[in-house]
């Protein structure tokens, strides 16, 4: 990838400007473009933050086509010179973590703001290395639930720290150029040409599933597992990958990858967009369930992936209670589209009446995604 030699004076004015008019702590961002000489020139509309961050769907939308798309669907579609640009209120732009470099596989703009006024711009670029990192995080983050004594837990606590202080030799400081000022760059989102498919899920292997369940048994403590199973054409999810351990009410999106893919060195970009198989299944167990799914579940599945996702309900004893899919449709996108205008919407509430019914709106869709769960049967 070209090296970013800096970025436009009037790109981050606006930024800091836009941060410093919302306030609240809210931030700002959007894509920018690295120009034939190596400087961000450009860029798409700035992007508000709401209340879970940069609203995800809309800052795509301003280059891809999001209607009825997965994010991972609408991360295929950006162009290769793209950044992505966000503003980070108290802070100097320094970065601290891989996050966004490892879901957008793009270099990654942080430009810190304190006091109404830039306190430093911050670039760390996508690098094999920087997602080995973001595995062991995931890694890490697990590893003090299976830790059995508390020197044991300390030594794990220890390298987490460790590892927290080499992320801050990650980035680096980004000049800022005059550069003539340019209108924000418009796109026209046309279909793409790399879309999952919209498979049917009827049924799960009865076998995969008893294995799922007698893991999550035997390693207890509620935590979670998962597998990566593949849809046959009789729309039956078969074994796949190998069993992955998560943790409590969650499995990390790279960990829960490395069942059927080799991770080492790739971007969560590239795992689930060109390593993965298009028929890949999410399947995980709720230990204490029936079954049923929510919001977080539909987000970790085909919102954010664009797989199915199927969870298996058992109790302590390993006896499955039931099992359901959340699987790739419209209405689950559309839902998406509308929680991020809510969580946007929070913020232009002028009266206790208005809040309450954005907040109602928000528990309705919710119940909606819990409603998108189909019963399935093992086979």
């Amino acid at each position: 990838m070209k090296k970013i030699k800096g970025i436009a004076g009037f790109l981050v004015d606006g930024l800091v400007e836009s941060t410093r008019l919302l306030g609240q702590g809210r931030n700002v961002g959007c894509f920018g473009f690295i120009d034939e000489e190596g400087y961000i020139s450009s860029h798409t509309e700035l992007v508000e933050g709401g209340l879970s961050g940069i609203p995800l769907r809309v800052l795509l939308g301003k280059v891809a086509a999001m209607e009825g798309n997965s994010i991972i669907e609408g991360l295929k579609q950006l162009p290769d010179n793209a950044v992505f640009i966000t503003t980070r209120s108290g802070k100097t732009g320094l970065i601290t973590d891989v996050t966004g470099v490892d879901f957008f596989n793009l270099p990654v703009v942080s430009i810190g703001v304190k006091n109404d006024g830039v306190a430093g711009v911050g670039l760390i670029m996508p690098k094999p290395g920087h997602y080995d990192l973001a595995t062991e995080a995931e890694y890490l983050n697990l590893e003090t639930l299976v830790t059995d004594t508390m020197e044991a837990e300390k030594e794990v606590l220890r390298k987490t720290n460790e590892l927290g202080l080499a992320f801050l030799d990650l980035s680096d400081s980004l000049p800022v150029v005059d550069l003539p000022e340019k209108e924000p760059v418009k796109h026209s989102p046309v279909e793409s040409s790399w879309r999952l498919p919209r498979a049917k899920v009827t049924a799960l292997n009865g076998e995969l599933a008893k294995e799922l369940v007698e893991e999550s048994i035997s390693i207890g403590q509620g935590r979670e597992v998962s597998v990566i199973g593949q849809l046959d054409d009789q729309g039956v999810v078969q074994p796949l990958g190998k069993i992955i351990a998560g943790g409590m009410g969650y499995v990390p999106a790279r960990l829960m990858a490395s069942s059927a893919a080799d991770i080492k060195g790739k971007s969560l970009r590239e795992i689930y967009g060109d390593v993965l198989p298009d028929n890949a299944v999410i399947v995980h167990t709720h230990p204490g369930g029936t079954g049923v799914m929510h919001v977080g579940d539909a987000s970790a599945g085909p919102g954010t992936w664009g797989r199915p996702i199927i969870a298996i309900g058992h109790d302590q004893d390993g006896e499955i209670k039931g099992a359901t899919v959340i699987e790739v449709e419209d209405r689950l996108y559309q839902l998406a589209d509308e929680d991020e205008r809510l969580n946007i919407a929070f913020f232009d509430a002028g009266t206790p009446e208005e809040e309450a019914e954005i907040r109602n709106r928000k528990f309705g869709i919710a119940q909606e995604y819990t409603g998108l769960c189909k019963p399935i049967e093992l086979t």
